[in-house]
Parts: structure tokens; C-alpha cells; sequence
């Protein structure tokens, strides 16, 4: 995962506290990070080091039956002086099992830009 701003978002053009939210099916919701957020002044990028994952599920599918989860990954700007505010809203639908696919989640002008990985692997268990 990776994010990039090109835009300030603070009133007084300090820095952007993102987080991402995630709402899956029925009443499954995350936010990224658990607490914080992240930090990031105009033309600055966060890569994160290792995997992190949004969201994982696990989901009992039956062979040769074909499944879909729902995913909503909400990526939001945390301001004190105004609500939050929602930067870009994308709902994805991930094919189980699937092989890894990189998206671009962005707002409509185009300022902020993450890049996700979506992986849904099979288990047995």
C-alpha cells in the first residue's frame, strides 16, 4: 500500500491526517490505522514497509461454487476545525479465490492516489 497527496488539506497548510475506513458485508467494518493517522504534507508519499492489510475475512466457500465479498474502501481526511472529510470512495468486488490485483483508489481531481493490493488466497483448514 502506498499513498500520495499533491494537494494540502490543512487550513493552514501544515499537513493531511488521512486514515482509511473499510466496510464489508453485513456489519463488518476497520479503520486504518487504529488509532492516528497518517501524516503527509503537499507532494509527500507513505509506503508501508511491510504488509499491512486493510481488511482480511475469512469465508467458507464451497468447491466449484462461485463467491463474491464486497469491499468499500473509504479513504478520509481528519480535520479538528470541519467534519472529516471523504477524500475517495471506491466499493470493490473481489472474486474468491483470485490472483493478486493492484488498484488505484484517487479523488476526482485526481490530488490523492492510493495503490492497493487485493490478494484472496484459498485455505484449508
Amino acid at each position: 500500500m502506498s499513498l500520495k497527496t499533491l494537494k494540502d488539506y490543512d487550513i493552514l497548510g501544515w499537513r493531511g491526517e488521512f486514515y482509511f475506513k473499510v466496510d464489508g458485508e453485513k456489519t463488518f467494518k476497520a479503520r486504518w490505522p487504529n488509532k492516528g493517522t497518517i501524516k503527509l504534507q503537499r507532494n509527500q508519499e507513505f509506503t508501508s514497509k511491510a504488509d499491512m492489510s486493510l481488511w482480511s475475512q475469512f469465508k467458507t466457500v464451497r468447491a466449484d461454487e462461485p463467491a463474491i465479498a464486497k469491499v468499500r474502501v473509504i479513504l478520509r481526511e481528519k480535520d479538528h476545525m470541519k467534519r472529516n472529510e471523504t477524500i475517495a470512495e471506491q466499493e470493490y468486488e473481489i472474486k474468491l479465490p483470485s490472483k493478486t490485483e493492484y488498484v488505484v483508489l484517487q479523488d476526482p481531481k485526481e490530488n490523492t492516489k492510493a495503490k492497493l493490493r487485493i490478494q484472496a488466497t484459498r485455505t484449508r483448514y
